[in-house]
């Protein structure tokens, strides 16, 4: 215990970046993660969890993970949201742009009392945040799957400004081209590498969420994301 203990903090503590993993609020799942020495979660709702919202708000609170919490695509509860990052105390609440206007009043009215910070993820374009930026001074969740296909692959010196405006991002082993959607950063290492290192050169800071399909949410490959952050830290180590 002593062991897992320590390596959950060094994870979490190196250069700003702590990993999270992502799944639903299911116990199974968030025990696995917990085994395998992960400090940090996103969990991803639906209308049919949400409406569960009196049970699965109290789930997350058995584990000692810093949260982030992902809003539904299929429904639009902003009271059951705010209930649920009130009682995990999520840090980060991430949005798809799918609500009208009048709804955005609404959501950004209701989180006023929270400490959650809302961001909005670019699932259509790099550019889809700014706007929300500018109107109601949301942040950005950066999609680094989305970004590459929106951008036909990388673009360093046009990513590492945007970088630094973020306050969230989700990562997988998606390189552009390739057929690894939504797989942990461990199944593309050296791209999985580059992008680490490219959030750390932007001096990001916040949490990096391996965005894998449920097959993948296993306490091997939990294992083996961990395995792989704690790899890249220590490398960041030895170059300071």
């Amino acid at each position: 215990i002593l062991f897992i203990s320590f390596l959950i903090v060094f994870v979490s503590n190196n250069k700003g970046l702590t990993l999270a993993a992502k799944c639903s609020p299911d116990e199974k799942i968030l025990a696995n993660i917990e085994m395998a020495g992960i400090s940090a979660v996103e969990i991803y709702t639906d209308s049919g969890w949400l409406q569960k919202i009196n049970k699965i708000k109290h789930i997350p609170k058995k584990f000692p993970f810093r949260y982030a919490v992902h809003a539904p695509n299929d429904s639009y509860e902003p009271e059951a949201l705010v209930e649920l990052v009130n009682e995990i105390k999520a840090e980060v609440i991430v949005f798809h742009d799918i609500y009208w206007d009048d709804e955005w009043v609404e959501i950004a009215n209701i989180f006023k009392e929270t400490t959650t910070q809302i961001c909005i993820e670019n699932t259509h374009s790099v550019l889809e945040p700014i706007k929300f930026m500018r109107r109601y001074g949301f942040g950005i969740c950066l999609d680094l799957e989305h970004l590459q296909q929106q951008s036909a692959g990388i673009f360093e010196e046009a990513f590492l400004p945007f970088i630094r405006q973020v306050s969230h991002v989700h990562l997988s082993g998606y390189s552009y081209g390739s057929k690894q959607w939504h797989t942990h950063i461990h199944h593309s290492p050296d791209h999985g590498l580059y992008l680490l290192n490219l959030l750390r050169k932007a001096g990001y800071s916040g949490l990096v969420v391996s965005e894998a399909m449920t097959s993948l949410q296993t306490l091997s490959e939990f294992k083996e994301l961990f395995m792989f952050f704690r790899k890249w830290q220590n490398s960041c180590s030895v170059k300071d």
